[in-house]
């Protein structure tokens, strides 16, 4: 799988290459970049972006326990593996300007060299692993985790999350910028993902209450045969037999009765609800799900499972996300 999608990337590669007539349409500016030169995201951060869709990296400020890293491997794809002699990377500060503008520095974090890659069967290139811990990141940003107020601003003003940047340095002495690197449209293939400009998402964690998940919600639908569908509308009510139970009144936007339970989380690990498998009014198809709540933003993801009972058939497959009104 590793060798075909390597394949995948160098096709790219050819094709980009030789079909951005206009400069301003090349999305890995190879006029700027040199040749195959490039640093690819690999490992758990690419698997995470496009295979389980959730932040490649995220760390909360509000439960931070100072044993956070921020992790990524990345393979160097170029014509001569041996051209590269280090990257650097860098934080990127945000300081606020009065004028309501935003100044950015870059703050080095660490510089890796190219003696730190490995050739394994993993990957078909040079590649490497890098952990960098939050701590040394909030440093660099001024920042500091036991205060409140930089906890707030890491909440406000890293709202989007932390920019992480890596500049290539060859051998030649040249560089490869992480300001090169502009391919945000290209990031949606599937293939391909440059490790230069990468994200530590920033996510709010709040403690359970389930006094907060009943009312009125926008649902969509995810599927894998069918594709996408939604909003549409759906009512969580709370269950008076049990608190973290709440009764669903038109899942698959179908008027099926369903209901779901939220486990009291301790952590964002444990922010867990389930919908155990229950059947549908027909009496011969079963409904199940897994998922994931954020209690800060009354969200809700689960993994549906719709099967047929007589044969085990699965009728669909879907992702159900729903976000209170």
């Amino acid at each position: 799988m590793k060798k075909t999608i390597y394949k995948l990337l160098v096709m790219l590669f050819s094709v980009l290459a030789f079909s951005c007539a206009d400069d301003s349409l090349d999305p890995l500016q190879f006029k700027s970049v040199k040749k195959g030169s490039i640093l690819a995201l690999r490992g758990d951060q690419l698997q995470n972006i496009y295979v389980l869709g959730k932040p490649g990296a995220e760390f909360f400020p509000r439960i931070i326990t100072g044993t956070e890293t921020f992790d990524f491997d990345a393979e160097f794809l170029a014509e001569d593996p041996s051209t590269l002699a280090s990257f650097d990377v860098f934080a990127i500060k945000r300081i606020p300007q009065p004028d309501g503008s935003v100044l950015l520095e870059r703050k080095l974090l660490k510089n890796v060299p190219f003696s730190d890659f490995k050739t394994t069967s993993d990957y078909l290139r040079p590649w490497v692993s890098v952990s960098i811990k939050l701590t040394d990141i909030l440093t660099a940003l001024g920042l500091d985790y036991t205060k409140e107020e930089d906890v707030e601003k890491m909440l406000t003003v890293y709202k989007f999350g932390v920019a992480i940047e890596s500049d290539l340095n060859l051998k030649d002495g040249s560089k490869v910028f992480a300001s090169d690197i502009i391919a945000s449209g290209l990031y949606q293939s599937g293939q391909f993902y440059p490790a230069q400009r990468l994200t530590y998402t920033v996510t709010d964690y709040c403690t359970y209450d389930n006094s907060d998940w009943a009312g009125l919600y926008d649902a969509t639908e995810s599927s894998e045969f069918f594709g996408g569908y939604g909003p549409y509308d759906v009512t969580l009510a709370q269950d008076v037999g049990n608190p973290n139970r709440f009764n669903i009144n038109n899942w698959y936007d179908s008027g099926i009765p369903i209901y779901i339970i939220f486990q009291p989380s301790v952590d964002v690990v444990t922010q867990v609800v389930t919908a155990p498998a229950q059947k549908h009014p027909n009496g011969v198809r079963t409904i199940s799900a897994e998922g994931t709540y954020n209690q800060c933003t009354n969200e809700i993801t689960l993994d549906f499972l719709y099967v047929r009972d007589s044969d085990g058939e699965v009728l669909d497959k879907f992702i159900w996300k729903l976000k209170k009104k």
